[in-house]
């Protein structure tokens, strides 16, 4: 496996794009296969999760509090 040289470090090294999740999703060799109905598909699919996890993503996230400025009141 070759090292990661770009300026990306940390957990998430490799960006992955959407046309090489969709090609993934759908068996496709690249992205000269993707039609508009996998585009469309893949999206109603991903929106689909997203509303489904979103509530929980929200119950899950900490409170952070906001730093005090210096005109403040404490």
């Amino acid at each position: 496996m070759e090292p990661n040289s770009g300026p990306d470090t940390g957990s998430n090294q490799r960006r992955v794009s959407v046309v090489q999740l969709i090609c993934r999703a759908y068996g496709l060799s690249d992205a000269s296969e993707i039609t508009l109905e996998h585009i469309h598909r893949y999206v109603a699919e991903h929106r689909d999760e997203e509303e489904r996890t979103s509530p929980r993503r929200e119950r899950f996230r900490p409170y952070i509090p906001r730093p005090r400025a210096s005109d403040d009141a404490a």
